[in-house]
């Protein structure tokens, strides 16, 4: 359910990045939170988005994932020479996962979201729970991840997933509010 996304995936005019535009258009609520993509989050333009996952994928140590609908007829993995993943898998969401935060060397998710239209169905149970089955095979003890203080139904849905809160301080990139939680694997 997890494809890694290709800097080709956001190209101008690519589907892929049509997709993802949608997707994050369609998460306008979030984006208001957290403050990003202007006072019309729902307007968001697919260059704006190209420019975020850009800077994702230019970060040492962060993958970002295409999550896609399993059973849909689409690829579920492919190598980096193979075409960008697209027709018949609707895309479900997006993750950038941090391999090692440097300072203490635990994997971060830093980003999960799901098409808004398919909210409160498990997909993004099911999406976190892939990644953390990624990180268990990869011999990794454990995840962590920020939530924005201002957003009690993301802390919710960690809670239930079994992350608990183990500091609060400032985010890195704006210097909003985040409640730091980790999870064992």
């Amino acid at each position: 359910m997890l494809i890694p996304l290709l800097p080709g995936d956001i190209a101008p005019g690519s589907p892929v990045l049509a997709e993802l535009a949608e997707l994050y258009a369609g998460n306008a609520a979030f984006h208001r939170l957290s403050g990003e993509f202007g006072p019309e989050p729902e307007s968001v333009s697919p260059t704006e988005v190209a420019g975020a996952l850009t800077e994702e994928l230019a970060t040492p140590g962060v993958g970002v994932f295409l999550a896609r609908v399993p059973g849909s007829g689409g690829p579920t993995r492919r190598d980096e020479g193979d075409a960008a993943p697209g027709e018949g898998a609707p895309l479900a969401g997006v993750v950038a996962l941090l391999e090692a935060h440097p300072v203490d060397g635990f994997p971060w998710i830093g980003l999960l979201m799901v098409d808004a239209r398919r909210t409160g169905r498990g997909l993004g149970r099911a999406v976190a729970e892939e990644v953390h089955d990624r990180l268990r095979r990869a011999g990794r003890p454990g995840v962590r991840l920020a939530v924005l203080v201002n957003n009690p139904a993301a802390l919710a849905f960690w809670t239930r997933l079994g992350y608990t809160e183990i500091d609060r301080r400032p985010d890195l990139q704006a210097g909003r509010d985040c409640i730091v939680m980790h999870r064992d694997l």
